[in-house]
């Protein structure tokens, strides 16, 4: 048996206070919202499943799409503009004093959508609250108790509620333990908190989304951050950890060693430019390269364990010596580098004198 639009609208309205009585059960406490004003969603109406039984997480937005939809005896027009507006009570004290609100155009048939962002309060256990939703014609409302507006009150009022829950709290952690490596090394990275996990390199997906708790990588540059994002599935809910800045070192000579040619009793100094170490070694070979052995300072050389090696008043004997700087990183055990060999050459100098001959001639 068909019913009249009155029994159509009236069975809506009571569908509505069941939801908002099923709504209040298990609140967080205050008094109840007050009741809806009157409304006929008989041209326009909201579709319930956009709105009804949403989940936010703690301090976090969440985007509604709410779907404007045909009444339930006609449909409006192409080109209507139709205002969705959301009341919240998010202090519990029984007001609705928080609301946002947007438009969209109707098509006709199918209707439209409305994207509004709500910004969940913060909680410290999960907890419901009540919200409101009109629908009106052209304008939007601000009196959420109120009747819509309009002679016949076209549009449609939903009550339903929002659960707020706790999102996780992911601590991300490396195998690395001052995250100091060097290029090209093995670094992993544990999540926590979460049923799966989705693991970032600065800002850029890494590893999709999974429930493998732990991110392995040999490409990090220097300064590169990972992050992870945790999922709760059980309340939908995710958060991103904090970030892991790692910094990477690739020691690598920019400056090699040059050889000199000096003479006898002078001074000459080999440098070396190299990035990501702090610690020297040059080392001399006086057998051609054969072999090599550490220089201690003293002796005629100094800064031996730095980017620079002089050498003090060069006698004969160093000449064809070669010269060579190892250096490392004090920080991380990366690879020694070694520069090219430097030739010192030594020469005498020459001397020049004036001689001054006499001669006797005898005269006889």
């Amino acid at each position: 048996m068909k019913r009249s639009i009155k029994q159509r609208h009236f069975l809506g309205i009571i569908v509505v206070f069941l939801l908002l009585g099923e709504c209040l059960f298990g609140q967080c406490p205050g008094p109840a919202p007050c009741t809806p004003g009157a409304f006929n969603n008989g041209y326009e109406q909201i579709d319930p499943s956009s709105i009804v039984g949403a989940v936010f997480c703690s301090g976090q937005t969440r985007t509604f799409t709410i779907h404007v939809g045909p009444g339930t005896t006609t449909q409006a027009a192409t080109g209507d503009i139709e205002y969705i507006t959301l009341f919240f009570d998010f202090d519990c004290d029984g007001v609705f004093e928080y609301s946002v609100n947007d438009s969209c155009s109707y098509v006709n048939p199918g209707g439209c959508n409305v994207d509004l962002s709500v910004v969940a309060p913060t909680v410290a256990s999960a907890t419901m609250y009540n919200g409101r939703a009109h629908l009106v014609y052209n304008t939007p409302t601000t009196d959420p108790c109120a009747n819509l507006p309009g002679s016949t009150p076209w549009g449609d009022i939903i009550d339903f509620t929002i659960t707020v829950n706790l999102p996780p709290e992911p601590v991300l952690t490396s195998n690395d333990l001052d995250n100091t490596i060097c290029d090209g090394d093995s670094v992993t990275f544990t999540a926590t908190d979460g049923d799966e996990y989705e693991f970032y390199v600065n800002g850029i997906s890494a590893q999709g989304q999974s429930a493998t708790a732990t991110f392995t990588t040999t490409t990090l540059n220097n300064g590169d951050e990972v992050t992870v994002r945790a999922l709760d599935n059980a309340n939908g809910c995710d958060t991103f950890s904090s970030g892991i800045t790692t910094t990477v070192l690739n020691p690598t000579i920019l400056t090699e060693p040059d050889s000199q040619t000096i003479f006898t009793g002078d001074t000459v100094t080999f440098s070396t430019v190299i990035n990501d170490v702090d610690t020297y070694q040059w080392q001399v070979s006086t057998n051609g390269g054969s072999s090599y052995s550490n220089i201690s300072n003293g002796a005629g050389y100094s800064g031996a364990t730095t980017a620079n090696l002089t050498i003090s008043n060069a006698e004969i004997d160093k000449t064809n010596y070669l010269y060579r700087v190892q250096a490392s990183s004090s920080l991380v055990s990366c690879p020694l580098v070694t520069s090219v060999a430097a030739l010192l050459t030594v020469r005498v100098r020459s001397v020049i004198t004036n001689r001054r001959i006499t001669y006797r001639v005898n005269k006889n």
